[in-house]
């Protein structure tokens, strides 16, 4: 049996930092603790965007009953501003369940983003509109008579990732990548250690050293310490 997770409010300083931080370091800093959070084949659909919120889930499945309108987005009513919706709608390509009328709702309403583990239609559009939209690929077939909504606000898995409601979702050029609620803190803190080892390496590269010298010196096989961590094991800041 799984043991239960208390959910753990993310707070507005640790989305504000993660407005500075890229997916790779983030992953990096879930790696430094064991954890896989990056979800594979996810890309961004309109390039330089890029989006941070907590997740608010959405599970698909397939339709019981052809023919019957299901209204399988009205769900989007009850997302607050500022989530970052995760769709589930099981890898499917041959049907979307994102287009440009729930684009203009999201921006009308303050939502940050959305992430689907299927299709989406519309691409010109939400191109046009600027809106951050990861998903697996893109196909213009609706899912109505394809595809209803199964539950909202429960655990979906993607890959073997959970997202669980509440969790925080950061997504950019490389990818999705999503960090546990009551883990969010730490992984911030290593992830800002880890582009502050890389700033380091590249100033060093930039004024002589070699690589492996700088990589060395600044602890590039645990980027994830702080300058502080890395002189109370004898390295150099």
């Amino acid at each position: 049996m799984s043991a239960h997770i208390e959910p753990v409010a993310i707070t507005q300083t640790v989305l504000d930092a993660c407005e500075h931080l890229d997916t790779a370091s983030l992953s990096d800093a879930l790696d430094s603790l064991g954890i896989n959070g990056g979800l594979p084949g996810i890309v961004s659909q309109v390039p330089g965007t890029r989006c941070v919120g907590v997740a608010f889930t959405v599970q698909y499945e397939a339709v019981d009953t052809p023919r019957a309108f299901k209204g399988a987005a009205n769900y989007i009513d009850h997302v607050p501003c500022g989530a970052v919706i995760v769709s589930s709608n099981a890898g499917r390509h041959d049907c979307t369940v994102w287009g440009d009328i729930m684009t203009h709702f999201a921006l009308a309403n303050g939502i940050k983003g959305t992430v689907i583990d299927g299709v989406a239609r519309d691409i010109d559009t939400v191109i046009r509109c600027n809106y951050p939209l990861f998903s697996r690929g893109r196909f213009m077939q609706s899912a109505k008579n394809r595809a209803q909504l199964k539950a909202v606000q429960v655990p979906v898995v993607i890959d073997g990732v959970t997202v669980r409601p509440g969790d925080l979702l950061v997504c950019d050029g490389s990818g999705c990548v999503v960090i546990p609620q009551q883990l969010a803190a730490e992984v911030v803190r290593r992830a800002q250690a880890v582009e502050q080892t890389e700033r380091s390496i590249i100033e060093a590269i930039s004024t002589g050293s070699t690589l492996e010298n700088a990589r060395s010196t600044y602890r590039y096989d645990q980027p994830w310490l702080t300058d502080a961590e890395k002189v109370s094991v004898g390295e150099r800041p």
